[in-house]
């Protein structure tokens, strides 16, 4: 519908994918020669049609592919129209239905600009809803209304773990064109993996708990039959309503990039849901499809041919086949277990049986069986038992283990564990050994790596702790840490992050092309060797910041460029970062030319990095994207200072009219390149303990497979740099 948001919507998802955006309102304003509303005054509403959906036709011909097309929104008026968007939904790609909240439409068509309907908008939009769900594929919630966010942290500096639009929108697109299915590779051990069961009638009222309870988890579990427009518990089985599912499921988007594992549990299986509304059930998992789930639960008790039929419309979602038996009458060794598994890894992407356990000895029963199905069978197995003698069962499996959290207002099952008690179980059982992570280089005495590793630690029930090792050469030291049993890893910083190349097995290719590690990872292989592997996570961090906090009315386009402050250590990572954003040009600015020079010289001729003499003035489009990677005491904004400090003038930003400015600087706060954005119109301003947080999230997660708890160590590591 006109004022969903497509073109936005559209230039991300565009820029997300890696293709061109084609306005099809602006392609048809091209081919008719005159403006749309002129067209429409002139000839009339069946012509405008007509041509409209002559202009698909073309469009689907002529920009099959490596595109993102966005219509406008009356093309589902056609029926001929509609037919071809159906067969192109079926046939060859995506059709994405972009919804937004009909208050907040009908606001914004309040505006003029647009021909008039010679209706109602609302008439208009009641009678093309059907049509948009008819014709889609796929429907993409477009909440221009703020989502909850955390006010645990201070509020002086922009937070580096909320979601955001642009993060959801990038998310969908590349899920529903298959380009990252935004979940793990791999579910099969060595790897682990756990995801948090929610249980909130509601989930709107709890997402700025969001980011605390899904901390380590690989995924969310939607329980879909938990949830009640009234707000209150569920007290006995019943359908929830389609369209407040999908709010809610759009509401939790807005707060999480994680997976989601969308679950509709029968009563019989445990859940809420009525056992005998299958056609219900299934239009929800349909639902889930459209909304582009990464993990879909589908229970094995119903028939087989509906299941089969589910299976071959899911798309690009994971299914997980579920078997739920309450009463403790499952044995692991017996005939039922065994149907079941089998039905499961028929449908299932992955399979999920769930038992009862009575004594302990059930545990032990369950290992066996799932040592048999992995020998017979590669679908990732969930197994566990339920109640308080089968906590042993969720300790060992490895599979996303269902977990809960003290937060939530139930366990979503008898006997679940949160994250952190699976953790220090599984220390207990030697399988999380305790070990030991540092920080080389010097001086980092006063470094906040160990509170940001510490804190993430701590809050995950992990094992280990994060020292500084304060040293400025390669040395006996630095070699006996390295070779240590209980090394974990360490991050790397100046004036190291070269001169430990030498000591490394592997190296990254992305470190390699920065040219410098800041992350080593030790791999353990199956034999038990040791090999030490380098990675540098500043680029990655870099790259992230740029985009995340890149303002909404500015825009990265082929011609985008950008600015890197600096020929240092850390400039060479912002290079690689720009490029990976796709700028079509990198302006370097440094006082000592040869040093800038040197910079241009190590990188591929295709990064196009342009040194610049001054910071007034570009020899091309103004940047977008601007990297201070030089102390911030070095800088200043007064045009008096500028013999002895670099001088940063208004026009450094004002040319551009918008973009984001990120400083590596950690101090001052603001730093005058900070400040300046601070106090410019449309740019963001991100500082460098932003940048130190996001590249250490990256080195937790290679050291410990387990994504950091990103809200609770940023807000450590902010108390601690403003205390």
């Amino acid at each position: 519908m006109r004022g969903a948001g497509k073109t936005w919507v559209g230039e991300v998802a565009a820029r997300a994918l890696g293709r061109d955006l084609i306005d099809a309102d602006v392609y048809m304003t091209e081919q008719v020669g005159q403006p749309l509303g002129d067209f429409v005054a002139e000839k009339g509403w069946p012509a405008f049609r007509a041509e409209e959906t002559r202009i698909l036709k073309i469009l689907m011909e002529k920009h099959a592919q490596g595109h993102v097309i966005s219509l406008g929104g009356g093309v589902v008026e056609t029926p001929e129209a509609r037919e071809l968007l159906k067969q192109y939904g079926q046939t060859q790609g995506p059709v994405v239905y972009v919804v937004r909240p009909t208050e907040e439409i009908m606001a914004f068509l309040d505006v003029a600009g647009r021909p008039p309907y010679g209706e109602s908008n609302m008439d208009v939009f009641t009678r093309r809803a059907p049509w948009y769900a008819e014709t889609a594929s796929y429907r993409f919630f477009n909440h221009t209304a703020p989502a909850h966010r955390s006010t645990s942290a201070p509020t002086a500096y922009p937070t580096v773990s909320a979601q955001t639009d642009r993060s959801e929108v990038a998310r969908f697109f590349r899920f529903v064109t298959g380009s990252d299915l935004n979940r793990p590779t791999s579910l099969l051990p060595p790897r682990r993996s756990t995801f948090l069961s929610l249980t909130f009638p509601e989930v709107t009222p709890a997402l700025p708990l969001i980011d605390e309870i899904t901390a380590g988890v690989d995924a969310i579990e939607l329980r879909v039959d938990l949830l009640a427009e009234d707000g209150k518990p569920v007290a006995a089985p019943k359908v929830p309503a389609a369209e407040y599912v999908a709010l809610q499921l759009a509401a939790l988007r807005q707060r999480t990039g994680l997976p989601i594992v969308f679950s509709v549990r029968t009563h019989s299986q445990g859940g809420m849901f009525p056992d005998n509304q299958a056609d219900a059930y299934f239009a929800l998992l349909d639902l889930a499809v459209q909304l582009g789930c990464e993990y879909i639960d589908l229970e094995v008790g119903f028939p087989e041919d509906r299941l089969a039929a589910f299976v071959a419309r899911k798309s690009h979602s994971h299914v997980i086949a579920s078997w739920h038996n309450w009463s403790g009458s499952m044995a692991w060794d017996g005939a039922e277990a065994r149907e079941k598994h089998a039905l499961a890894v028929q449908y299932g992407d992955v399979a999920k049986l769930v038992g009862k356990a009575n004594t302990m000895a059930d545990n032990f029963a369950l290992r066996g069986f799932v040592a048999r199905a992995a020998a017979a069978s590669d679908v990732p197995l969930l197994a566990i038992n339920m109640g308080a003698a089968g906590q042993l069962s969720r300790v060992l499996n490895t599979v996303l283990s269902p977990v809960t959290h003290p937060a939530l207002p139930v366990r979503a099952a008898p006997g679940q564990l949160s994250f952190a008690e699976l953790q220090q179980a599984r220390h207990l059982l030697g399988e999380v050994p305790a070990r030991q992570f540092h920080l080389f280089g010097a001086p980092i005495a006063h470094s906040l790596s160990p509170t940001l590793h510490n804190t993430a630690f701590r809050t995950l029930g992990l094992p280990h702790t994060y020292a500084i090792h304060e040293t400025d050469a390669v040395n006996d030291g630095l070699r006996a840490v390295l070779a240590a049993p209980d090394f974990g890893g360490a991050n790397v910083t100046i004036p190291l992050k070269v001169d430990v190349l030498p000591l490394l097995d592997s190296v990254s290719d992305d470190a390699r092309a920065v040219g410098a590690v800041n992350t080593i990872v030790p791999v353990t292989a199956a034999d038990g060797s040791r090999t030490l592997h380098g990675d540098n996570t500043d680029w990655l961090a870099i790259r992230d910041l740029c985009t995340a906090k890149l303002p909404a009315g500015a825009r990265l386009t082929a011609e985008s460029t950008g600015l890197v402050i600096g020929a240092g250590g850390t400039c060479r990572a912002a290079v690689y970062a720009l490029h990976a954003l796709g700028l079509a040009t990198i302006y370097l600015f440094n006082r000592t030319r040869a040093s800038a020079d040197a910079i241009v010289g190590a990188f591929p001729t295709r990064f196009n990095i342009v040194v610049v003499d001054s910071l007034a003035t570009f020899p091309g489009p103004a940047p977008t994207v601007i990297v201070g990677t030089i102390p911030g005491q070095a800088t200043t904004v007064d045009a008096a200072e500028a013999s002895t400090l670099i001088h940063l003038p208004a026009e450094l930003l004002a040319a551009a009219g918008g973009g984001v400015v990120l400083d590596m600087a950690y101090k001052p706060f603001p730093t005058p390149l900070l400040s300046l954005a601070q106090q410019t119109p449309g740019w963001s301003a991100v500082p460098g303990l932003s940048a130190l947080l996001v590249q250490g999230f990256y080195s937790f997660e290679k050291w410990t497979a387990i994504r950091a708890p990103a809200a609770v160590v940023e807000a450590a590591v902010w108390a601690k740099y403003l205390a």
